[in-house]
């Protein structure tokens, strides 16, 4: 993995810990997945949480979470950055509306500002409006 900024780690922790109690549940990691479109067995959810759980406690804190992010990324990491940088033209770490709506642009015809809206929708799990890179590779590497 390419190393995640602690900025970017804090930002997927949020979108895991649904109820802000500061550990990420098996609950928590499959509803996350269920949400951006895929699907996690309780097998696959409680793999992934017992690889990082330190402590023993069927919950991943904060201090635990580089490690089950790492997990997530897996294979073709560097390839869904590659695609996120080019779409994040001022490097914000966000892409936002107005730059999805350049890319679409580019090679579309119909209401672009729609198929905009409609591609950020998607993409936006926490629905603030843009799509940070841990929802970026979330959608990308879990959505059916």
């Amino acid at each position: 993995m390419a190393g995640a900024s602690e900025a970017e780690l804090k930002e997927a922790f949020k979108l895991f810990d649904a109820d802000g109690d500061g550990v990420i549940t098996i609950d928590e990691l499959k509803t996350l997945i269920s949400r951006v479109g895929g699907d996690m067995s309780e097998v696959e959810a409680k793999a992934l949480i017992g690889q990082a759980d330190k402590d023993q406690n069927k919950g991943i804190d904060f201090s635990e979470f580089a490690k089950l992010w790492e997990a997530l990324h897996g294979e073709g990491e560097a390839a869904i950055r590659k695609e996120f940088s080019k779409l994040d033209s001022d490097n914000s770490g966000f892409i936002t509306k107005d730059e999805m709506l350049a890319v679409i642009a580019a090679g579309f015809t119909g209401d672009k500002m729609d198929e905009a809206k409609a591609a950020i929708d998607k993409l936006d799990v926490d629905k603030d409006g843009k799509v940070s890179y841990p929802e970026f590779i979330l959608v990308m590497k879990y959505k059916k």
